[in-house]
């Protein structure tokens, strides 16, 4: 089994992370781009298995890290799922918050509005009050204001009387005994 040459030069070394990993943070362990001078047709069977070796070796290598990244990239993606998923939830709940500022919002505006009615009735009613009780003061100050003539002029007159009844009594006493 013979590779083309353009097949065999195109293998790349891995990167530095990988060959860490894979040859235990040694350099030049066997690791090297599998690139060899001689074309495969004029390779002896010893050195065609040991390129085959070396390929296979390189093939093992490319394998793991291809399973490294698709492990990464799995995580990656796992953890990129989570986040939007939390992202959503997030959104979700702030548009809940946000409902319930609304409503919450509203339900203040009503209860202001009633307030305000309520203090708006209470004031008329006060007003109402109010008046009904001047009136009623003043027709009860004017019925005293009449009652209390009255009784002055009831009075004077009860003095007059008494003043008359006096002088008589004055000139009575006055008058010689016959």
């Amino acid at each position: 089994m013979s590779l083309p040459l353009f097949l065999l030069s195109s293998f790349q070394a891995p990167n530095k992370k990988a060959e860490k990993k894979a040859g235990g943070g040694k350099k030049g362990k066997g690791k090297s781009p599998v690139v060899d001078a001689l074309p495969p047709e004029g390779m002896t069977k010893e050195q065609l298995d040991e390129h085959i070796g070396r390929i296979r070796e390189e093939l093992d290598r490319e394998r793991e890290e291809r399973n490294h990244f698709q492990l990464e990239r799995d995580k990656i993606h796992t953890f990129w799922e989570i986040t939007r998923r939390q992202l959503d939830e997030k959104k979700a709940e702030l548009r809940n918050k946000d409902r319930e500022m609304e409503e919450a919002e509203e339900r203040h505006q009503v209860e202001i509005k009633v307030y305000k009615q309520k203090v708006k009735h209470l004031l008329y009613e006060h007003q109402n009050n109010l008046t009904e009780l001047k009136a009623e003061g003043t027709v009860s100050m004017k019925l005293a204001q009449k009652d209390h003539r009255s009784q002055e002029m009831e009075l004077r007159k009860d003095m007059r009387t008494q003043k008359v009844e006096l002088k008589e009594q004055e000139l009575a006493n006055e008058e010689p005994a016959p």
